[in-house]
């Protein structure tokens, strides 16, 4: 190694020997600043414009046609499904969607969703009547008259199954979400007829689900992750207190990443939001090294030595595996679909800051354990021995 660096290293091990608290509290003040900006953080709705950069000449034609011609290219659909499902036999619910309570129900919310704004059309089984009859017998002679080929397109042949469609113009990817609640909310507001239920369905509703199930996935892999890693460094080092220490580069990292991300002015998608979970094998790693070497130094040499010992003989694989790791991460941003720039922005950030609080962080919790709670500032600290070279040693 070179002497300027070995110099350097050997200073550096002094200062988190001499004063690990002063280099702590520096770090969590630093890494609260950052993490501060997980704040500005949103979790937005994609659609299929989003995967591709705005160059691309069918992205950008459709921006310009959505900005200039009222929704040509922004009309979304929103299909709401009425099925007659009566709970209780010898009922007055409604059996069969001829029924004229069923058919005035649907022609109240059609008329209220026609009254929206941004709402252009709204097709419903109502609209087939100029006036709905009094009576079922009334509905089905007005239906036969029609003929099949006329209602078949808004209720099913078997009269259980009926849809309202809701067409919009000149709505962006929030608004569309925006505008399945209120049309889902009201819907809802309205009293309906007993045995009716209501489904909703198209691309607003199915991206609503999505969403939701990603961030629910999303939340149970990262939990899944966190405690299998945490049970596993928990057995190599055989100490809960190694173990819970080599996930303060997960913790650090992560906090911190997510901050710097946010301060960048850059937001998650479900995309992305699997960062964590990828995050986590990599992020560890950085804290099992330093810990692993401590460990085998302090069998034979002080704290100040150690951690010199330990800095010199980490840094660089630890170095080549974070240059190495960033490559691929940065290297998603050469396409062109930027759902993946954005997941290797956010894996970089988190992966560099692990590294780091891994030559700030790690080593200064060890020493202020050793300091402070194993009452021994010498050489050959009983520490549970790990089997660090792979050989027979216990």
């Amino acid at each position: 190694m070179n002497g300027k660096l070995e110099n350097g290293i050997r200073k550096y091990a002094e200062t988190l020997s001499n004063r690990p608290g002063t280099v702590l509290l520096v770090a969590m003040i630093i890494t609260g600043i950052i993490a501060a900006g997980a704040s500005r953080v949103q979790t937005e709705q994609q659609g299929q414009e989003d995967l591709l950069p705005d160059s691309m000449p069918s992205i950008a034609a459709f921006e310009v046609i959505n900005a200039e011609f009222s929704g040509t290219a922004g009309g979304t659909s929103y299909t709401i499904l009425v099925e007659a499902d009566p709970s209780h036999p010898n009922s007055t619910e409604v059996r069969d969607l001829r029924d004229p309570k069923a058919l005035r129900y649907m022609e109240t919310v059609s008329n209220d969703l026609r009254s929206m704004d941004k709402v252009s059309t709204v097709s419903s089984p109502s609209s087939l009547f100029a006036d709905i009859p009094s009576s079922q017998r009334g509905v089905e002679d007005t239906l036969e008259t029609l003929g099949e080929s006329r209602w078949s397109g808004q209720i099913s042949t078997d009269y259980q199954y009926a849809q309202i469609q809701v067409s919009t113009v000149g709505l962006n990817t929030d608004e569309q979400m925006e505008m399945a609640q209120v049309i889902r909310q009201a819907v809802e507001t309205k009293e309906r007829p007993a045995g009716l239920e209501m489904s909703y369905t198209g691309s607003p509703y199915i991206d609503e689900a999505f969403q939701a199930q990603t961030q629910q996935t999303m939340s149970l892999t990262g939990i899944v992750a966190l405690l299998g890693v945490t049970l596993t460094v928990i057995i190599l080092f055989r100490s809960i207190f190694y173990g819970l220490n080599s996930l303060l580069t997960l913790i650090f990292g992560v906090v911190a990443g997510f901050g710097l991300f946010g301060w960048l002015g850059l937001n998650m998608s479900p995309a992305t939001s699997g960062a964590l979970t990828m995050g986590i094998g990599v992020a560890i790693d950085f804290g099992i090294q330093p810990i692993s070497r401590y460990i085998e130094e302090r069998e034979n040499l002080d704290i100040k030595k150690s951690v010199s010992e330990t800095i010199q003989g980490v840094i660089t694989p630890m170095t080549i595996g974070l240059i190495a790791a960033n490559i691929g991460f940065m290297s998603l941003s050469v396409g062109r679909v930027t759902f993946l720039s954005d997941l290797g922005v956010l894996l970089t950030l988190t992966t560099t800051l692990a590294y780091v609080s891994a030559f700030t962080v790690i080593p200064s919790s060890l020493v202020l354990y050793d300091r402070y709670f194993t009452g021994d500032n010498g050489r050959g600290l009983k520490i549970p021995e790990i089997n660090i070279k792979g050989d027979n040693q216990q």
